[in-house]
């Protein structure tokens, strides 16, 4: 008989361990740390987060550029804070020097395509995602662009939790088998019913600024379209035949794994307050 523990008690108290150490710096990071701080937390993760999609890629055969598309989406970050630069610009910079680049280092021609496309996807997602949480953490006028953070990771994960716990009591319809074989839809609608409740409780607690409704429906919204960004890189794990992307959060993979949700839903949350809740408040 071995006596290695089991490991599925190992991963859960790695979890649990990885959990009470993370969620307070990301707490200090989010809402009371110096700017520059937030800053380089945010370059790191998304650092991170560009690795591990560009090592899906390579999973598949594709001969990647790293170092380069890294060095990219630094400068898509660097555009959405810097008023000297233009994110137009720095989006264009991708879409001209990836591609020509592997003009020049490109072996095999069949791979050229997809490297490319990987590489230019990879740089793009976590430049403009992350540039968008960035540029959220600043003050626009009446509201405390740090109450805008807290109502997007709060609501996500609030959520993430109700669909969890509400498809692992009821859940009986798969959403997507071959993707993500755990979800279900009855766990899809309990996460939009916690989020939602989430919302209004943030509401009346500390983000009045917020309008009610305009809460209640961009609640709804980040929900759903949470559940999409987790499928997207399940779908993407699953093209590159891994389970996680990383293993670099003990018990909780890699930081794509943990960063999905909140990546997709970040441009939602922040072009839903400046085109519709700040502009158009619902009685």
């Amino acid at each position: 008989m071995s006596d290695q523990p089991p490991p599925q008690k190992t991963g859960r108290y790695a979890r649990e361990l990885t959990t009470l150490v993370a969620a307070p710096l990301l707490i200090w990071l989010c809402g009371w740390a110096p700017h520059g701080y937030f800053i380089a937390g945010m370059g790191l993760a998304c650092t991170l987060g560009l690795y591990e999609f560009l090592v899906l890629g390579e999973k598949k055969g594709y001969p990647v550029q790293k170092s380069l598309s890294i060095a990219l989406m630094w400068l898509i970050l660097a555009a959405f804070l810097l008023p000297q630069l233009s994110v137009e610009v720095a989006v264009f910079a991708v879409l001209l020097i990836l591609p020509a680049t592997f003009v020049f280092t490109v072996r095999e021609l069949d791979t050229a395509l997809p490297a490319t496309a990987v590489c230019v996807l990879g740089t793009l997602y976590l430049g403009m995602m992350g540039g968008t949480i960035l540029r959220m953490r600043l003050d626009f006028g009446d509201v405390d662009g740090r109450h805008l953070m807290f109502f997007l990771f709060v609501v996500v994960w609030i959520g993430d939790a109700g669909a969890y716990y509400v498809g692992k009591t009821f859940g009986k319809t798969r959403l997507w088998p071959r993707v993500s074989p755990k979800k279900t839809v009855e766990g899809g609608l309990g996460g939009v019913a916690t989020a939602i409740l989430a919302a209004a409780v943030i509401h009346f607690t500390f983000f009045q600024n917020f309008p009610l409704v305009h809460a209640l429906i961009a609640a709804a919204l980040l929900s759903v379209t949470g559940v999409i960004g987790d499928l997207a890189e399940s779908l993407w794990k699953r093209s590159a035949d891994v389970k996680d992307s990383g293993a670099l959060i003990p018990g909780h993979g890699g930081f794509l794994d943990r960063s999905d949700s909140i990546l997709f839903t970040a441009p939602i949350l922040y072009g839903y307050w400046f085109l519709l809740a700040h502009n158009f408040r619902l009685t």
